[in-house]
């Protein structure tokens, strides 16, 4: 089993109120699309969020997709190297030596090489590291990349992994486009960088680590049959174009139960109630409540989800991994013995899942 050691958050720019972003809707949106607008945002559940580029720039018409993507670029070197400066405060020389895999993802822009070339030079990683990127996984890479890293360091229980997400949503918005999922994807998207790191049973350095640890102690995943359209993004003049459909919250209504019985029925327990903390996507305010409400998860197990997305909205791949912070935040009141969900959904569409073990 893989040890969820250490956990790293960033935020760029500055954190705005929900009513702060709201004031910028009529310089984008009039009539009933202004009025859905509004409400979308009061109903959202966020209540804050950070950008990194003002309200006012994005609120410009004509912004080219090669001139968000400069910008992309530019901040998630930035973000990058904040996440790197809190690895290098936070672990030794011989931690870092040991890692041996790293999972990067960013799907709000594009770069060739990718953002994991900065991190293995700025954390001085081997330079015989693996290397694997999920950008095209979206809001599910968190989750799919943490399942990596516990399923490699099965298999090589002397390394340490990495899992690294930065994502720049605010980069994507198009004022160009008034369709509804833009509208709701306005209302709960913002920018933000996490990163996790696990190792393997014989890692060098566990026998020193004191109190409760968090274990992933098995994985599960499903891909679901003619659900392409669910989400994603289209290229356009203007760059990525959301897509959001309405299937998404009746879908998740009716499936999402039976997937959670099927993986508790793989990790040989009796059902999500026996879940009692976790570290879950926070998709949007519906999603949650379908959560508790259709699949039966107990609050304790979305409370770090409703305060992510509360605090920082959804930000897309990253936000699985801020949630997973916050429950390490409060380690020393986890209770040994107890079992928690680590979770997202995303394109595909799909679920990524994890059984959390606290020991």
């Amino acid at each position: 089993m893989a040890t969820i050691e250490r956990t790293w958050t960033h935020f760029p720019g500055r954190p705005y109120a929900q009513e702060e972003l709201s004031a910028y809707l009529p310089s984008w949106l009039s009539g009933p699309k202004l009025a859905l607008a509004q409400q979308l945002f009061r109903r959202s559940g966020v209540a804050s969020r950070n950008l990194a580029a003002p309200p006012e720039e994005l609120v410009t018409l004509g912004r080219s997709f090669a001139a968000k993507n400069d910008r992309y670029r530019a901040e998630i070197r930035e973000m990058c190297g904040n996440i790197a400066r809190g690895i290098l405060e936070q672990t030794t020389h011989e931690e870092r030596r040991s890692i041996d895999m790293l999972v990067t993802a960013s799907c709000t822009g594009f770069q060739i090489p990718a953002m994991d070339t900065q991190l293995v030079s700025a954390l001085g990683l081997r330079p015989t590291i693996r290397r694997v990127n999920l950008t095209q996984h979206g809001c599910s890479a968190g989750a799919a990349g943490v399942g990596l890293a516990h399923e490699w360091l099965a298999a090589n229980s002397d390394k340490r992994a990495l899992v690294v997400c930065a994502e720049l949503c605010s980069l994507t918005f198009q004022m160009e486009d008034t369709t509804e999922e833009n509208l709701v994807s306005a209302a709960i998207f913002g920018d933000g960088a996490a990163a996790v790191m696990l190792s393997g049973d014989q890692a060098a350095g566990r026998q020193n680590a004191s109190g409760p640890k968090v274990r992933i102690r098995n994985t599960y995943r499903e891909i679901f049959d003619g659900t392409e359209h669910f989400m994603g993004f289209e290229v356009n003049d203007a760059g990525l174009k959301i897509k959001l459909s309405r299937d998404v919250v009746p879908f998740c209504k009716d499936k999402l139960g039976a997937v959670l019985a099927r993986a508790c029925d793989k990790w040989c327990l009796p059902s999500p109630v026996a879940l009692t903390l976790g570290a879950v996507h926070p998709g949007g305010r519906r999603i949650l409540e379908v959560l508790e409400d259709d699949v039966g998860l107990p609050t304790s197990v979305t409370r770090t989800s409703w305060e992510c997305l509360a605090q920082h909205g959804n930000l897309s791949s990253a936000t699985v991994l801020v949630t997973l912070d916050r429950l390490l935040a409060e380690r020393d009141k986890l209770e040994p013995g107890a079992f928690g969900l680590l979770s997202a959904f995303g394109p595909g569409f799909c679920a990524e899942l994890g059984l959390l073990e606290v020991v």
